[in-house]
């Protein structure tokens, strides 16, 4: 199959096809709304991708979108249905911002010493979903979805209760030194600064990202380069990969599962609550705000990301910039054509609901067509009479493989 045939035949997938019927039926939403959908559209693609600020802003947005999604991808790989990186990263951010705030010392000591706090607690936090699946088999997927209430209103009390700063307008902690900040790759009031917006100009999209953007999207490239080498060249990427797939036949080959399950839950929770650190200090952010994680709904954009790109780190690259883009384009076409910015959560809803929607109904075609087209089963032979041959058995239909591979 040629190259050129393999991208038609990945178009007329599900994907995107899903993203196309999406965009149709938002279009839909803008004409009840009575706003023209090109024009709507054109507004989104602007604000995201057509200005240089629109580009910083779109990658900002897609870094905790991104690593909270390589942390749940990294666990659904594995078979095990984390469903609790958003108390994770909820903790890991208000352990680290603790210590990032609080904690005296040189900057990057204190920095260094907020980033492992947040790994550790973030990683603790999901430990305990895994010991009482292990030890009592309390299911991860429910532990872990209800193990975010005590994360979020424990974070909510202590910020609100305890490290509220009198003097500020908003319910939240004293400020994180300057210097004890994830800063922009290039800070806005240096030299090298000063440099690219006099050659390349101020709008330019190197200057934008550059001097918009922190250092967490270099440290989002490095995590996103060792878990796809992770996946490919360590053991426990291999022995993962075939607990997801088929969890009896890693067990048979001699991999023990609660282990197994214990290092996932670890890995999964520590990105998750170091990413949740970075987007609490990184600039221009400088405070532990009450419920801010939670209102940008990180962690479960997060998930829709991971499900759409099949739990490949490439794929989450890909789709969480899309989805990141979704979000900074409506906001920009809120202010221009005064739509509301829900319409990204509509087509975000839409995108996957559509992909759901088109990955089952050719299974659900083929069950019913053979359950229509079966014969009825031989009747029972009579004793004393020849046994026939096995040559018309049933043979039990093969697995859809194309999310195995999808999932390597």
């Amino acid at each position: 199959m040629s190259a050129l045939q393999r991208v038609g035949r990945w178009l007329a997938g599900p994907i995107p096809v899903s993203i196309v019927l999406a965009f149709l039926i938002g279009a839909c939403f803008m004409l009840i709304a009575g706003v023209d959908p090109l024009s709507g559209y054109a507004a989104m693609l602007q604000g995201s991708f057509g200005t240089g600020a629109g580009l910083a802003n779109t990658l900002q947005r897609a870094v905790p979108i991104i690593g909270i999604g390589i942390a749940i991808a990294i666990a659904f790989r594995a078979g095990v249905l984390n469903l609790g990186t958003e108390g994770q990263a909820g903790l890991g951010a208000l352990a680290g911002g603790i210590v990032a705030i609080y904690v005296p010392g040189p900057a990057f000591l204190v920095l260094l010493l907020a980033l492992v706090t947040a790994v550790v607690v973030g990683a603790a936090w999901g430990l305990i979903a895994a010991v009482l699946q292990n030890l009592l088999g309390v299911p991860i997927l429910l532990s872990t979805l209800l193990l975010n209430y005590p994360a979020r209103y424990f974070s909510s009390w202590l910020i609100r209760f305890r490290l509220d700063e009198s003097s500020s307008d908003l319910v939240a902690s004293d400020q994180v030194r300057p210097e004890v900040q994830l800063s922009m790759i290039v800070p806005r009031d240096s030299g090298l600064a000063e440099t690219l917006r006099g050659s390349l100009g101020a709008t330019n999209p190197v200057t934008a990202v550059l001097t918009g953007v922190n250092w967490s999207l270099i440290v989002l490239i490095l995590v996103v380069i060792a878990t796809i080498f992770m996946n490919r060249r360590t053991r426990y990427g291999f022995e993962s990969g075939l607990s997801g797939q088929n969890a009896e036949f890693v067990r048979y080959g001699g991999v023990k599962p609660g282990p197994l399950v214990l290092r996932t839950m670890a890995l999964s929770g520590g990105l998750a609550g170091l990413f949740g650190l970075m987007l609490v200090i990184g600039a221009p952010n400088t405070r532990l705000i009450e419920g801010y994680f939670v209102q940008t709904n990180y962690a479960w954009t997060a998930l829709l990301v991971t499900l759409l790109a099949l739990y490949r780190p490439v794929g989450i690259v890909i789709a969480g910039t899309f989805f990141a883009a979704i979000m900074v384009g409506s906001d920009a076409m809120g202010r221009e054509l005064g739509l509301s910015p829900q319409i990204a959560a509509v087509i975000q809803a839409l995108v996957i609901i559509l992909l759901a929607f088109r990955v089952a109904l050719p299974r659900f075609r083929r069950r019913r067509a053979g359950g229509e087209g079966a014969a009825a089963p031989p009747p029972l032979p009579t004793p004393g009479e020849p046994q026939p041959a096995l040559t018309g058995a049933a043979v039990p239909e093969a697995p859809d493989t194309a999310a195995e591979k999808e999932s390597e």
